[in-house]
Order: structure tokens, then C-alpha cells, then sequence
């Protein structure tokens, strides 16, 4: 339980006032948690969506959604994007890379990457049939967590003083990434259903994608680039839904 409440602490901004005293290997130990956490924040999402389209407009209601998921994340994985965009597309050295996205200033690249994450989100979800609305949005989040443990497992982290996403790549343990990504699996079958399983295999393809870039700029992964990948992760989750409704129907 300790270790889920640090995740929950952690990963969202839902105010749980325990002071866990937390220590390296509580981080790790936590991983085999993130996708509930991503439950939490989908069905949190799930809720105000609902709750704003029941009595205003599909449009309003996919609004508030993305304002819902700033909230309750306090935009991390967001302010990891601008970051890694800024970062990655500077053309400059590993050194000064690194250097770029530890700035708290966000550059251009980081504006475009935002707006670019809004956009692919919005349309993607007003695109969706209303039958594939509800995994799209509270199994997305459940999905990035589940790429981010595997990015855990087969990535080296790339600050060779420590940072952030250090914190998880410490005293990892295998059987924990198994575990969280396993569970993660299991969530999405049980709330989606097998074709919605399917969804993670173009995904994966996506997230690998951008590893290979990344790795190829710095060596490895950041809690930036991690924060990115989870924004990647949840964006083509949703785009291979699209693509699965458009292969079945």
C-alpha cells in the first residue's frame, strides 16, 4: 500500500496528505503499480467527460477531457514532452541535449509539441465511434504506464549524474516490470476485450520507434523522454483504436 500511495503521489495530483518518507528503491518497488495509476487517472477522465457531455456537447466534453487529464496529472508527462521536443530537435550535442531539457523554459519545439499533443488528442478522440470513446480514454493512460515499465526494462538511463527518472531506474527488479506490465495487460482485457488487446501491437511498433530516435540523440532515456513516451504511448493507443474500427467496420 505504501508503494501505491508514492505512485499516487507521485504520478497524479489527487491529494493524499501521507508522508511517505519515500527512499530510491520505494520507486522501484512502486512500478508494478503505474498502470493502476493510469486506471485511476482514466477513470477519472472517463467521469468528467461523462459528466460534461450528459449536459452540453461532444466538443465541450472532449475539452474538458483534456483539461480533466492536466489536472489530475498536473501536466508531468506534458511538461516531459516540451521538454524532450526542445531537447531532441535542437541538433546539438548529447551534452547540450541534456542540457536543453533540464531548462525549465520551454522553447519552440516544446510550443509546437504541445499543441501538436492537443490536437492528435482531440481529433483523434472526435473521430472515435461513442463505443470506442470509453476505452480510448481510461485505457490510454493504462497503456502508456504499461510502454513506460517496458522502456524501464530494455533502455539505460542517459544522465550519468542522476535526475528524476533516475529515481525508478534504481535498484530495478525484473519480476516487478513483469508484474506491472502483465497488469497492465490484464486491466485493458478485462474493461476492453481482445481486439482491444490488438491495439498495443502498432503501439508498441510506435514506442519503439521513438526509443530508436531517442537513443540515437542521447543514448537513453530521461524522466523527460519517459514523460514523452507516455504522450506518445496514449496518443497511438488512441490512433490504433481508429485504425482497428476502420479494419473491422
Amino acid at each position: 500500500m505504501r508503494s501505491l500511495v508514492l505512485m499516487i503521489q507521485f504520478f497524479t495530483r489527487i491529494p493524499i496528505k501521507i508522508n511517505i518518507n519515500a527512499k530510491g528503491e520505494d520507486f522501484s518497488n512502486g512500478i508494478v503499480y503505474m498502470p493502476f495509476v493510469g486506471l485511476i487517472v482514466g477513470l477519472f477522465n472517463y467521469g468528467i467527460y461523462i459528466l460534461v457531455g450528459s449536459f452540453s456537447n461532444e466538443i465541450l466534453g472532449i475539452i474538458f477531457w483534456l483539461i480533466s487529464n492536466i489536472f489530475i496529472t498536473g501536466a508531468i508527462h506534458i511538461d516531459g514532452l516540451a521538454d524532450s521536443c526542445d531537447g531532441l530537435f535542437s541538433a546539438r550535442s548529447k551534452e547540450r541535449i541534456l542540457e536543453i531539457m533540464k531548462d525549465s523554459r520551454v522553447g519552440t519545439n516544446g510550443v509546437i509539441g504541445i499543441i501538436l499533443d492537443f490536437l492528435l488528442r482531440f481529433g483523434m478522440l472526435y473521430t472515435l465511434s461513442n463505443a470506442a470513446k470509453a476505452p480510448a480514454i481510461i485505457l490510454a493512460p493504462v497503456a502508456a504506464k504499461a510502454f513506460v515499465l517496458l522502456l524501464f526494462g530494455i533502455s539505460k538511463y542517459a544522465r550519468p549524474n542522476g535526475g528524476m527518472g533516475g529515481l525508478f531506474y534504481s535498484h530495478m527488479s525484473l519480476k516487478r516490470l513483469i508484474a506491472g506490465i502483465f497488469s497492465g495487460i490484464l486491466i485493458i482485457l478485462f474493461i476492453g476485450s481482445w481486439e482491444t488487446l490488438a491495439v498495443l501491437i502498432p503501439s508498441l511498433i510506435l514506442v519503439l520507434a521513438f526509443k530508436k530516435i531517442v537513443d540515437d540523440k542521447i543514448g537513453g532515456m530521461t524522466g523527460d523522454t519517459l514523460g514523452a513516451a507516455s504522450e506518445v504511448s496514449e496518443i497511438s493507443f488512441m490512433v490504433s483504436l481508429y485504425l482497428l474500427e476502420r479494419l473491422i467496420y
